[in-house]
């Protein structure tokens, strides 16, 4: 297996780059083995939103484009609380329009998540 076929896939995942080329290179691409989508990439992703790098819109973007691609694997010890985010973020026809105050709360979701794991590990 050729190391680069899940590349765009990564990317995609890590939002390493312009979305609209990343969302294009995983559709062009036919990746083999899975990438798992982790906390951190989603807490990573919602900061892009609150700094002002990337727009609402983009976010929906990112999570509809993660939420319906079969090789994503979402991080089994936290498979209810990231299928959540993904479902309200890739769907806000369902739930509410992705907006500033949807982005900071799913961002202290998250790192209470985080920060609860961490506190947990130190005991």
């Amino acid at each position: 297996m050729d190391a680069n076929e899940s590349l765009p896939l990564e990317d995609l995942v890590r939002w390493n780059g312009e979305l609209s080329e990343l969302i294009r290179g995983v559709r062009h691409s036919e990746p083999t083995s899975t990438v798992t989508f982790r906390r951190a990439h989603a807490v990573s992703a919602v900061e892009k939103v609150t700094a002002g790098l990337a727009t609402p819109g983009q976010l929906v973007d990112w999570g509809h484009a993660l939420h319906f691609e079969e090789q994503v694997d979402v991080e089994e010890a936290h498979r209810n609380l990231l299928t959540q985010f993904l479902v309200e973020i890739s769907t806000p026809e369902l739930f509410e329009p992705v907006a500033s105050d949807v982005c900071q709360r799913w961002l202290r979701v998250l790192q209470t998540s985080m920060a609860s794991d961490a506190e947990a590990a130190g005991r």
